[in-house]
């Protein structure tokens, strides 16, 4: 199989959900050495989906390593830093993230979420209210996309239970299942 061919089978599995057929895809086209960045970036995105952090951020590090304008990297790394609570570094990530690309909304909120997490009140509202936020993140989509660990999902529940902030929350059927089993 041609390495186009791997890539395209890799993108297939990881849009209709199969992520381990689409890690061992990218990884295959990763080796044949074509579409190194999307490769990478997408066997990331899996990594991070399935909760295998670790191997997330290394494949994200290596993409901002080859360019350190890369502010999808940077915000997926975030992500990954903010799902095991290494918050500090979920802001560093995700403040480069937003220096290259100030209008991703989802951004704003999982940094202030990290923020939360500290204790900066200031600084969580100030994201977590943020118009790009608001305007732009519909928060079960958000969860649903970026929030993979149960304590930072049941967190995450219990901070926009209390905020008064114009929030849509429309739960999933595989949250409201998780939800079940968090509680």
């Amino acid at each position: 199989m041609t390495t186009t061919n791997t890539f395209r089978l890799g993108q297939k599995a990881f849009l209709s959900g199969d992520l381990v057929t689409s890690i061992q895809a990218f990884s295959e086209a990763l080796r044949q050495g074509d579409h190194p960045f999307q490769s990478k970036l997408n066997r990331g995105i899996a990594y991070l989906k399935i909760g295998q952090f670790a191997h997330a951020i290394k494949d994200f590090d290596t993409i901002i390593k080859e360019d350190e304008h890369h502010d999808q990297a940077f915000f997926y790394r975030g992500i990954a830093n903010l799902n095991q609570e290494k918050n500090e570094e979920a802001i560093r990530d995700l403040d480069n993230s937003l220096l290259l690309n100030p209008e991703r909304g989802a951004a704003y909120l999982a940094r202030g979420l990290a923020h939360n997490a500290l204790g900066h009140k200031g600084e969580a509202e100030k994201d977590i209210h943020d118009r790009h936020a608001l305007n732009t993140v519909e928060l079960g989509e958000f969860m649903e996309e970026y929030i993979f660990s149960d304590s930072l999902f049941t967190r995450t529940l219990s901070l926009f239970e209390k905020d008064e902030g114009n929030w849509k929350l429309v739960l999933t059927e595989n949250e409201v299942q998780r939800l079940g089993t968090v509680h």
